[in-house]
């Protein structure tokens, strides 16, 4: 009996340490599970002090840009810190960081990265015949069509550009007999109309237009860049049609244009040889090859600023490749980025460029070419064909069935928005901005679309 009762004794002593231990364990659990919904909250709270500090810096930019500086303030457990650096002279980097202390031996943080720019005083495009004009105006969260204009039956427009209010369109002829070079009048932007046109043969790809000349990329091998002179708009003339020296393929084309301070920079499709070329124009009759760069893929855009060339491509690895062209004859990698074929490149200032690769847009930092940076992104739906901006707004032609065109807001680089859209009968091919207006190219015989802001 006795050894029942010892027995009885040692159970009950068992039962308990499994009660103690199981008790502790469920405290554990309980604090531990407290622990961590502290630290969500403390996290959430953090977050939006960061989100608070961005925007207050935002609004000091928006009322003296040159005031901004950086600063710390104190609100309970939380310290924010924020950083102002300046990046160009238009452009400053803003970064919040929300610290806090959840025991002496664990500090947490939040941190958020944005840009600011001065978007009124942003280096205006490399072109002096071709500045865009004023600056945004109205409401352009809802756009509407000023006017438009047919270019008659087979002639797809591939290609715009714009100079004071007149509009120099590039096109695919269905048969080389058509003209594939149009001038249109578009003083009046309700009713606008050709003034002439030309056949180059056999089509076109791309155009940059200067005050008294035209450069156009051409779809035949051994004419990838001509010269047209346009100082009489009733009556534009081919001067020269140029094959680019080094080039060994049957099948090459011209494909972007760029035009700035007597140089054209000029890319093609694949070939054998480079597909870079910069190439003084100052006599328009007698281009001379400064230089060349090999890609080794299609170069599907270029955009020039401060010596550097900023080029959209097929290139895997390399949608965007930056370089170096100080000296022409002497052209240097300086770096590349996004493994997605690229189809549009502007650069903005000297640290903020976007561009679109696959059926994205970007926007990236290229203040160091070596470390290509994305700060945001969105999906357009499609491939995007050409972009131009003007202050917080991208302008966008797309191959989106259902928004043709597009309005990307960057006031904030980090997360770009969809400002406005339209949906157009085909596919948008080229983009020019002049004086609140914006000009599209389009694959049809509607061709030309004029769009504003409404009041």
């Amino acid at each position: 009996m006795a050894g029942n009762k010892g027995q009885s004794v040692l159970e009950i002593l068992i039962a308990l340490g499994v009660i103690i231990v199981s008790v502790s364990a469920a405290s554990m659990i309980f604090f531990g599970a407290q622990s961590s919904v502290v630290d969500a909250q403390l996290s959430g709270e953090a977050a939006y002090l960061a989100k608070e500090a961005i925007e207050t810096a935002r609004a000091e930019a928006r009322g003296d840009f040159n005031s901004l500086t950086s600063s710390s303030s104190t609100k309970n457990e939380f310290l924010t810190e924020t950083t102002i650096e300046d990046v160009d002279d238009n452009t400053k980097r803003v970064t919040t960081r929300v610290s806090w202390q959840t025991d002496p031996l664990r500090e947490q943080e939040v941190e958020l990265v944005t840009y600011v720019t001065r978007w009124r005083d942003v280096v205006p495009p490399p072109d002096t015949g071709d500045t865009g004009g004023g600056g945004l105006s109205g409401d352009w969260q809802n756009p509407r069509t000023l006017g438009s204009i047919d270019l008659g039956p087979g002639n797809q427009a591939t290609d715009l550009d714009v100079v004071n209010k007149i509009v120099y369109i590039s096109a695919e002829a269905s048969a080389e007999a058509k003209p594939d070079f149009f001038i249109i009048d578009a003083t009046n932007g309700q009713n606008p109309f050709v003034v002439s046109s030309l056949n180059t043969g056999p089509s076109l790809n791309a155009v940059d237009a200067s005050l008294n000349y035209a450069y156009v990329g051409n779809k035949e091998a051994d004419r990838e860049l001509q010269i047209i002179n346009i100082s009489n708009p009733s009556s534009p003339s081919l001067i020269v049609s140029y094959a680019v020296p080094g080039i060994d393929d049957s099948s090459s084309k011209g494909t972007a244009v760029f035009y700035t301070n007597n140089k054209v920079y000029l890319g093609t499709n694949k070939v054998v040889g480079p597909e870079f070329h910069i190439i003084d124009v100052s006599n328009p009759g007698s281009p001379q090859l400064l230089g060349s760069y090999e890609v080794d893929d299609n170069v599907n855009d270029i955009y020039v600023r401060d010596g550097r060339a900023y080029l959209a491509t097929d290139l895997g690895g390399a949608g965007l490749i930056i370089l170096g062209i100080d000296n022409p004859s002497s052209i240097t990698f300086l770096g590349q980025g996004f493994s997605s074929d690229t189809n549009s490149v502007v650069n903005i200032n000297g640290s903020l460029t976007v561009i679109g690769p696959a059926q994205d847009f970007y926007t990236v930092d290229t203040s160091n070419p070596a470390n290509i940076t994305t700060l945001g992104s969105i999906n357009i739906g499609n491939i995007m064909n050409d972009m131009i901006n003007r202050d917080y707004l991208v302008f966008l032609a797309t191959s989106n069935s259902n928004r043709e065109f597009q309005v990307i807001n960057i006031s904030n680089p980090n997360n770009p928005t969809l400002h406005s859209f339209f949906n157009f009968s085909q596919v948008a091919t080229g983009v020019d901005y002049e004086d609140n207006l914006v000009y599209v190219s389009v694959r049809s015989n509607d061709a030309l679309r004029i769009i504003t802001s409404s009041p």
